[in-house]
């Protein structure tokens, strides 16, 4: 193992890799020697510690001694500006309120309620297909497809009227972009009122849906906040269409970049199911992630964190361990143990949503390579444009030809 780093030359996070890769180099050079490594954030020079390692990652996702609520405080030893007093989103709660609150979200968003959606998704992904013909070549397929896709199924879901999805994506699409403090204020703002709004009209009549259910759940005679329906209703919305969305896209370049194993999947589209969690695997999406705090000294995979320092996961350079993966640098839609990536995080901040948008994905791709297997990036892959102001990995557009 080499020396340990001087806080002057400890690398800096996130890590300065362009856009377009699929994961970072740099996390992947100090991978090779180290499953936890110090470093220091971009934003404002603090230091802290970057699990690398799998095994690293799904401890700190894990550990009940490693403390998500202290980020919202100005003071933290990380402080993530969008989330200072934002108490009530449950990717940022500790137990026991955690518990409570994911108890009462899981009894309304159920696999069956996904389970149900099924047949919906599916005619929403055909009626879109059937839209190809009239397109020019090439067209954007995000546009196209990958955009109207998961917005169309999470307001549905959530019951939020067809007038009002247009404003819906345009607040999604802010809150995935790094502005100003104060902006994310006016876009919380802003989206708080419509969906108060939305969940008294839920209240005074009720639907068969999503916001209806979480309005209505109790539990032994709890029930969700007002304050905790608005901001986790709000966090459903952006996860239910941004983040779907940009795994769409990031994943049809990777396949493109990929082109041998593109082609298996066009001759096999059953291997769909794989292919997203191979994709969810190999590809980059999250830019920068929730730091944790440790409120005890512990040991994480050999590695000795004191009490209040601060955790980065890193799971985009876990999913590429070698001790976990064979050849994790190669891009395998028939890759056995692809599902047990960490894309989806782990532990008790599991990804609620995580069975909708691989059934989202699934459908889709399958669909899309039975219906179009031409498909194809239509520019350079040098010439994708990329959101650089986004805390996501994400594309302004993705033209094809098909």
């Amino acid at each position: 193992m080499t020396a340990t780093r001087t806080a002057s030359t400890l690398p800096t996070f996130p890590f300065d890799t362009p856009h377009g890769d699929d994961t970072d180099p740099e996390g992947l050079r100090l991978l090779a020697d180290r499953s936890m490594a110090r470093a220091r954030m971009a934003e404002d020079g603090k230091e802290v510690w970057l699990a690398l390692g799998y095994q690293a990652n799904r401890q700190v996702m894990s550990d009940p001694r490693m403390a998500r609520q202290p980020v919202t405080s100005p003071d933290a030893p990380v402080t993530v500006p969008a989330l200072v007093g934002v108490t009530e989103v449950i990717s940022v709660m500790d137990p026991p309120r955690h518990t409570r609150v994911r108890r009462l979200l899981a009894a309304a968003f159920t696999p069956r309620m996904v389970d149900r959606l099924r047949p919906r998704i599916q005619t929403i992904i055909d009626d879109l297909l059937d839209r190809f013909d009239s397109y020019d070549k090439p067209s954007d397929l995000m546009e196209m497809f990958f955009a109207p896709l998961p917005i169309t199924v999470i307001c549905e879901l959530l019951g939020v009227p067809e007038a009002d999805r247009s404003n819906l994506r345009g607040w999604a699409h802010r809150f995935m972009t790094a502005g100003a403090p104060e902006e994310m204020a006016a876009t919380h703002q802003e989206v708080g009122a419509y969906l108060a709004g939305l969940i008294a009209a839920k209240r005074a009549h009720p639907a068969d849906d999503l916001t209806t259910a979480l309005v209505e759940v109790r539990d032994q005679g709890d029930r969700l906040t007002e304050g905790e329906l608005v901001i986790n209703i709000q966090t459903l919305l952006v996860a239910g269409f941004e983040t779907t969305l940009n795994q769409f896209s990031n994943g049809i370049v990777a396949l493109s970049r990929n082109p041998g194993q593109f082609d298996l999947l066009r001759q096999n589209p059953d291997l769909a199911d794989n292919a997203v969690e191979e994709l969810l695997r190999y590809v980059k999406q999250i830019v920068a992630t929730i730091p944790w705090i440790a409120s005890e000294d512990l040991d994480i995979d050999g590695h000795k964190v004191k009490a209040g320092d601060a955790v980065v996961g890193v799971p985009n350079i876990g999913n590429r361990d070698p001790a976990v993966f064979v050849d994790p640098n190669r891009l395998d839609i028939t890759r056995s143990n692809a599902s047990q990536h960490l894309s989806f995080t782990h532990g008790p901040h599991f990804c609620l949503g995580a069975q909708l948008a691989r059934t989202e994905m699934r459908m889709a791709l399958a669909a899309l390579v039975r219906r179009y297997p031409n498909l194809d990036v239509a520019v350079p892959h040098a010439d994708l444009e990329w959101r650089r102001e986004a805390a996501v990995r994400a594309l302004w557009r993705l033209p094809v030809t098909w």
